[in-house]
């Protein structure tokens, strides 16, 4: 049964980016699609069948362009309503910078001393959250299935349901949920867990999330959990808790990569590189301290120390795109990447080989997976990360199956993909370079088999199947409403 069939309500997406955004540029306004495993999936669906998306209109002409918040997309054939949330300077620094993204972020992954909660951007929070089941509210068909998302919208689900009690909500959490001790840190977690059990379904990431959310919950509010079933009963209904890993679009990757512009692409560099007797290996990460980018960089120095053989063989690309400008700490860490691999480079480099290569600005879609086709070994080495889809999709663009993957212990793919991945740990140095060493000692056979295993798990768990997996458990839970 196709997505499109499992669907029987009309669909209200909500989410914190918007899949368009109208920028003005020299030549007039122009209309962007944005990238992203979520945006990519759920923009065709809404394009079949129909419906409503809410966002935070981001795009500097976004106002101008939508009359009444309201905007049709896609811009050339309009397919579904795009409703745009438009927040001041005040509401982007309260509910996004601070406690989004300095608050709930670094607590969600664990990183205790990053966490800063403010009771004034609580309250801006709030309100924002306000403002998104509002508009939802309003623009929601009778009847209707609101698929919201992440940790922005945390109180999203319960506001809907006060004034919308006919609708069934499914809200995905992206990233990692912590254990009970750590997230009641939070000043207001209470409100946040209240706030998420508006939803009908709440998904997350890994068995590990679902566990400590209905811990959390069990622990705080002194409700009635059911750890078998993973359901919660919440104000007279019944909430189901499940784990739907989120995965990647295996079929569109593999048509990009052997795409005849990026096959050319692909083998002029592989040309290049096996040329000169060269191994090439690459990371794509936004400037963010839960990537584990400096404590990288220190294993590829202990790398190129402990294996000197590798020395002007070995060259690594790292992709860093500069993340939330607005907050001084994600700035201050992309200068700090900036001069460690400055420091590196300075010590391996040669006149005619630089050990690692800086690309800092983002790479159309069909190159950047151009290049992890083109790639020996790739490298995720995150502190903790909910999944981590740029693993899922070396993987599926490695039609060549020439490359290794190196993968950190603590990312929800390292469930998935453990058995055919290099484990590493980020916080030691030592080991990641002893690891690198072993998965590029391995015969070209091995590579063949370990990526072609990997290959065969994704093709059976795409993005799409992930929806599904979601729709099902919501059509079962909006029974009670029928």
């Amino acid at each position: 049964m196709s997505i499109k069939q499992l669907i029987e309500a009309p669909l209200v997406v909500v989410t914190n980016r918007e899949p368009y955004i109208d920028e003005r540029s020299d030549h007039g306004i122009r209309t962007v699609q944005k990238a992203g495993g979520v945006v990519s999936a759920l923009d065709p669906l809404l394009q079949d069948i129909g419906g409503q998306w809410i966002a935070w209109g981001s795009g500097n002409a976004d106002i101008e362009s939508s009359s009444g918040g309201k905007r049709q997309v896609p811009p050339d054939n309009p397919r579904y309503t795009l409703h745009r949330i438009f927040l001041n300077q005040d509401e982007i620094q309260g509910y996004y910078a601070k406690y989004s993204n300095q608050g709930l972020w670094p607590l969600s992954h664990m990183l205790i001393e990053r966490a800063q909660f403010s009771r004034r951007a609580w309250q801006v929070y709030r309100i924002v959250n306000q403002k998104f089941a509002k508009r939802a509210s309003s623009v929601t068909p009778e009847r209707a299935w609101i698929f919201s998302h992440d940790y922005q919208l945390a109180l999203f689900p319960a506001f809907v349901r006060r004034t919308r009690p006919d609708v069934a909500i499914a809200h995905f959490w992206h990233i990692p949920w912590p254990p009970y001790t750590i997230f009641r840190l939070c000043p207001q977690h209470p409100e946040i867990l209240r706030g998420l059990l508006g939803a009908d379904v709440l998904g997350f990431q890994s068995d590990v999330d679902v566990d400590n959310f209905m811990n959390t919950v069990e622990r705080t509010l002194k409700v009635s959990v059911d750890p078998e079933n993973k359901t919660i009963h919440w104000q007279n209904r019944i909430v189901h808790v499940k784990s739907f890993p989120i995965s990647v679009d295996f079929d569109n990757i593999q048509e990009l990569v052997q795409s005849p512009r990026i096959s050319r692409w692909v083998r002029g560099i592989r040309r290049h590189i096996e040329r000169r007797d060269q191994i090439l290996g690459i990371s794509v990460d936004r400037a963010d301290y839960t990537k584990g980018l400096l404590p990288r960089l220190e294993a590829i120095k202990e790398f190129y120390t402990l294996y000197p053989q590798y020395r002007e063989r070995v060259t690594y690309v790292q992709v860093v795109v500069p993340s939330r400008t607005e907050v001084a700490e994600y700035r201050r860490l992309y200068e700090r990447v900036a001069k460690k691999t400055q420091e590196v480079n300075g010590q391996f480099q040669s006149s005619t080989w630089i050990p690692i290569i800086t690309l800092r600005h983002n790479i159309d879609r069909p190159r950047l997976m151009g290049l992890f086709r083109a790639a020996d070994f790739a490298v995720v080495s995150s502190l903790v990360d909910g999944m981590n889809l740029v693993s899922k999709e070396f993987v599926a663009a490695q039609v060549d199956k020439r490359g290794v993957l190196l993968l950190s212990e603590t990312t929800g793919a390292a469930h998935e993909l453990e058995n055919e991945a290099f484990p590493i740990n980020p916080l030691d140095p030592e080991g990641f370079a002893n690891t690198l060493h072993e998965a590029l000692s391995i015969s070209a056979d091995e590579r063949a088999l370990r990526i072609a295993r990997m290959r065969e798990h994704l093709q059976k768990h795409t993005i799409y199947d992930w929806m599904a997996d979601i729709f099902i458990t919501l059509k079962a839970a909006a029974q009670s409403y029928v």
